[in-house]
C-alpha cells in the first residue's frame, strides 16, 4: 500500500463520496477530528478550569501556524474568516489611498474596501489570468494597496508573487494577499513573496474547520499602533489579559491584539491539528500531489473534448483547480451529485478541486460520467 493509499484511508469521505471540491470545503482527516474531540471531551469533564492548557495550546497553535508560512508568531492573529482579517486590514489600509484589485476576486477580498469606501481599480483578466504589466498600468500617484489572491477561485490561475511583489516593493504598496485557494495545497511564504497582510481560513485546502481564520501582518507595521490600530478593542487584544482595568487601555504591540473576544478553542486546535499533519506529509509532496492529479485531469478533459477555462500554457499558472465549460453547468453538478460525484459550479463552468487524498480513480470516474452525460 502506497502512502497515499494510507492516507486516503484518513479521509472517511472516500467510502462514500467522489469528493472533487476542495476548493469550496474540504473534508477533515481523522486525527483533526480527534483533536477537536478531545477539547470537547475536556470541556465535558473539566468546565473551564482547562484554560491555562487552552491558552497555551492556541499559542503553540500561532507557532505552528507562523512557521508553516514562515513568519514570526508575533505577526501571526487569529479570527474567525478571511471576511474578518480582511475587514480588519481594510479598516487600517483604506484612508491611505486608492486600491488594485481584479475582476476575479472573490466578494471577501474586495467588499471590505468597498464598505470603507476604498476608491478601487479592478484590472480586467485575460484568458482567466490577471497580469502584472496591466496592474502596473493601473498604478497611479495616489495608489496605496495591491488586493489579490494567491491563487484565484474561478480559474484556478496561480499570482506569480515574487514577480508582482517586485512591482509593489518598487512602487511603495502594500501587498495584501487572500491565499484561502493556496494554503495546505502549495507552497505559500509571507518572506518569499514578500506579503505585507494576509488573510485567511481554515475550512478550505487548510483541512480544518468553520469559524477560524487568521491574519499575517508585517512586524513593521505592528510597531506602529496609531497608523495601524484594530477596528475593535478587546479584553483580549490587550498586552495584559488578566487584569480587567476598565480605565486603561494597552493593547498589545502584537497581532494578537486584534483578536476580538474570548478565543475560539475547539476552532483553533482543529487548526493545529490540520496543519501538524500536513507539515507531517510535506507541503511540497502534497503540492506535487495534487498539481499530477490536475495533470491528469487535464488529460481526460481533452479526451472528452471538453474546453478548459483555467490558464495552462506555463506551470506556474497552475494550481489545485481546473475549471471547464459545458451546457447547462448547474444542472450538471446537480445529476453529478445525485451519483455521489461532488464539484462545483465556478466561474461559468464546472470546478474540480482534488486534494492529496484524491486518486486517479476518482479522476476517471468524474471523466466516466461526464462522458455519459454528454
Amino acid at each position: 500500500m502506497s502512502s497515499w493509499e494510507k492516507i486516503r484511508k484518513e479521509f472517511p469521505v472516500t467510502k462514500s463520496y467522489t469528493y472533487l471540491a476542495n476548493a469550496a470545503i474540504s473534508p477533515i482527516p481523522i486525527p483533526v477530528v480527534e483533536a477537536t474531540l478531545r477539547f470537547y471531551e475536556g470541556m465535558l469533564n473539566h468546565g473551564g478550569t482547562l484554560w491555562e492548557n487552552w491558552m497555551e495550546e492556541m499559542e503553540q497553535t500561532r507557532e505552528v501556524y507562523a512557521e508553516f508560512i514562515n513568519a514570526s508568531s508575533d505577526e501571526v492573529g487569529f479570527t474567525h474568516s478571511t471576511s474578518e482579517g480582511m475587514n480588519i486590514i481594510a479598516h487600517m489600509l483604506s484612508a491611505k489611498g486608492s486600491v488594485i484589485s481584479n475582476e476575479l476576486e472573490f466578494p471577501s477580498s474586495v467588499l471590505p474596501w468597498l464598505n470603507r469606501g476604498s476608491d478601487i481599480h479592478f484590472v480586467r483578466a485575460k484568458n482567466g489570468r490577471i497580469l502584472k504589466q496591466d496592474i502596473a498600468d493601473a498604478i497611479n500617484t495616489k495608489t496605496r494597496t495591491v488586493v489579490i489572491s494567491h491563487v484565484q477561485y474561478s480559474t484556478g490561475f496561480r499570482q506569480d508573487l515574487v514577480d508582482l511583489s517586485e512591482l509593489t516593493t518598487k512602487c511603495g504598496l502594500y501587498l495584501v494577499v487572500n491565499p484561502t485557494q493556496s494554503l495546505g495545497a502549495l507552497h505559500f511564504d509571507v518572506k518569499d513573496f514578500c506579503v505585507d497582510f494576509m488573510a485567511s481560513n481554515g475550512h478550505k485546502w487548510i483541512l480544518s474547520s468553520f469559524g477560524v481564520g487568521t491574519i499575517f501582518i508585517k512586524k513593521e507595521y505592528l510597531e506602529d499602533i496609531h497608523q495601524f490600530h484594530p477596528p475593535f478593542f478587546s479584553q483580549f487584544g490587550q498586552k495584559q489579559r488578566e487584569i480587567f482595568d476598565n480605565s486603561k487601555i494597552n493593547m498589545s504591540n502584537t497581532a494578537s491584539r486584534f483578536e476580538l473576544g474570548s478565543p475560539h478553542f475547539s476552532n483553533i486546535l482543529s487548526l493545529k491539528a490540520a496543519i501538524e499533519y500536513i507539515s507531517k506529509i510535506g507541503i511540497t509532496q502534497i503540492e506535487r500531489r495534487i498539481l499530477s492529479l490536475t495533470s491528469y485531469l487535464v488529460e481526460k478533459l481533452h479526451e472528452l473534448n471538453l474546453e478548459i477555462i483555467s490558464p495552462l500554457k506555463e506551470e506556474k499558472w497552475r494550481s489545485g483547480i481546473i475549471v471547464f465549460k459545458m451546457h447547462n453547468v448547474d444542472e450538471i453538478v446537480r445529476k453529478l451529485e445525485k451519483r455521489r460525484i461532488i464539484v462545483s459550479a465556478r466561474g461559468g463552468g464546472i470546478r474540480v478541486s482534488p486534494h492529496l487524498y484524491n486518486n486517479e480513480e476518482d479522476i476517471d470516474r468524474l471523466a466516466q460520467e461526464l462522458g455519459n452525460l454528454i
